[in-house]
């Protein structure tokens, strides 16, 4: 069984499309106009002033733009603004950056294992861990996977 639009939705349809259609052939319609008046008016404009009393030419006009601004002057810039920085020296100064970093980790997971470790050899001999040797493994666990990253270069 196929259902078919009744004919309100259809008739619906047609009325928003003729009204589409009008609106659009009226703004296509009104842009050429306004821009052959604006052309008159600076045409008129420039009629109606004594030949004695010109002003410069206008420059050429880019579609109602103003004209671009003068190019700046290399000698006048700020001297205290932060200078761009070379793409290569900014690459040494992230990787000594990762490399500090990855040292002070490497130390801190050495350190926490050395803890567990005496902690370990402290504990009495059972089967179960504490829940703080439990945790402190966990810690180190994520900081080592935190270093793999680093040297992965992640």
């Amino acid at each position: 069984m196929t259902t078919t639009p009744d004919s309100g939705s259809r008739t619906g349809r047609r009325e928003f499309l003729v009204r589409w259609n009008g609106a659009v052939s009226i703004a296509l319609g009104v842009v050429p106009i306004s821009a052959a008046l604006l052309s008159f008016e600076t045409k008129s404009a420039a009629l109606a002033v004594p030949a004695g009393l010109a002003p410069d030419p206008p420059q050429e006009r880019r579609g109602g733009f103003p004209p671009p601004p003068a190019p700046a002057d290399p000698s006048g810039q700020d001297k205290n603004a932060p200078q761009r920085i070379d793409p290569q020296t900014a690459k040494r100064v992230m990787a000594a950056k990762n490399e500090k970093e990855f040292r002070e980790g490497v130390e801190k997971l050495y350190q926490m294992a050395t803890e567990l470790r005496d902690e370990l050899a402290q504990a009495p001999k059972m089967n179960v861990l504490s829940v703080r040797m439990y945790k402190k493994t966990e810690e180190i666990e994520k900081l080592a996977k935190q270093l793999k990253s680093k040297a992965k270069g992640g």
